[in-house]
């Protein structure tokens, strides 16, 4: 057997390796072993191939001084442009077949979820809290239109802050970035500043602060609250803080979406409140959350659902009502607080 049939026979069997490695890796989860074969297979096939066109030049170069040669060489180098176009514009058939085979790549796989973490703490060896919010099914709103196929979609706002066990207002935790400056936007062409009292009232009604406008909110371009404050992230996320305080007290959690409107809570439920009938985005009230810490018994902490703000925030009263609430239960699955 001569050095021609080996490459042969070899060329053979490296492209049987990359056809059914390539298979198994287009089709199933990525495993190492198969994906090592599919490697070898593939350098075991360039080798071949390189030998065989040092052994072929003049045979080559015969083809494509002729025609037939270059028009072949042509439609095969620049075949590959429309298939790479279609992949980077995600056009079937060609991103079809790529989608499909990840569809059966995943299937098998168990669901994954990211989640981001908001690091407020400036010391690592200090102590420190870490709440977690679990993102529901109504966590972000569906796309509310802008200008004509432009859309966005609204997410929580949030806050966390600390009271003592009878009630008393001690500090903020942390507050999700448009409540803290007020820097809420409209669809208008131009800017202003929309002041959303209803975001969350409990809490804002609990600290006491009164703005220029007389509202409880903060004001636009707030900087009180530098430091704690950060946009809200689109999955599950975790936020890191100071320690405040050991022994017992409370963590108190708002959390408030726009355009969750529902049966009770509809666009037109409050035809005179300005405020709710304005903007026409408040929907459900904000929801309280609750957690009770005893830093000497444990160390983690769920929140418990309590009650809801004022459905245009004019007052700080806590209503423990729940019977008109529906989707917004859903904003957030559940919230835990973990101590370190």
């Amino acid at each position: 057997m001569n050095i021609r049939s080996i490459a042969t026979i070899t060329l053979s069997v490296a492209f049987f390796v990359l056809v059914v490695s390539g298979i198994l890796l287009y089709a199933t989860p990525y495993n190492f072993w198969t994906g090592s074969l599919h490697v070898w297979g593939a350098i075991l096939f360039l080798v071949c191939i390189v030998w065989h066109i040092k052994h072929n030049a003049k045979t080559y170069k015969n083809h494509m001084s002729k025609k037939p040669g270059r028009w072949a060489m042509g439609a095969a180098v620049f075949g590959i442009v429309p298939i790479a176009i279609a992949l980077g514009l995600n056009l079937p058939p060609v991103y079809s077949v790529v989608q499909f085979g990840y569809d059966l790549k995943t299937s098998a796989e168990p669901p994954k979820r990211e989640y981001t973490i908001v690091d407020l703490t400036k010391d690592n060896s200090a102590p420190k809290l870490s709440v977690f919010f679990k993102a529901g099914s109504s966590y972000e709103s569906e796309p509310q239109p802008i200008f004509l196929n432009i859309s966005y979609t609204s997410v929580p706002q949030i806050v966390v802050w600390m009271e003592t066990l009878d009630g008393e207002y001690v500090d903020t935790l942390y507050v999700t970035g448009k409540t803290s400056n007020s820097s809420y936007r409209t669809s208008d062409e131009e800017p202003d500043v929309v002041r959303r009292p209803e975001a969350l009232p409990y809490w804002s009604h609990k600290r006491g602060v009164v703005a220029s406008d007389g509202l409880y909110m903060p004001e636009h371009n707030n900087t009180d609250f530098d430091g704690i404050t950060a946009a809200t992230p689109k999955v599950d996320y975790q936020v890191d803080m100071p320690l405040p305080s050991t022994g017992q007290y409370k963590l108190m959690v708002e959390v408030n979406r726009s355009y969750d409107f529902n049966e009770y809570y509809s666009k037109t439920r409050f035809p005179d409140d300005t405020v709710y009938s304005g903007p026409g985005s408040s929907g459900q009230p904000s929801l309280v959350y609750e957690a009770i810490v005893n830093s000497a018994k444990a160390k983690q902490f769920i929140f418990n659902l309590v009650g809801h703000g004022h459905h245009s925030g004019k007052d700080g009263v806590l209503y423990r009502g729940l019977e008109n609430i529906t989707t917004a239960k859903n904003i957030l699955d559940f919230i835990v607080a973990t101590l370190d």
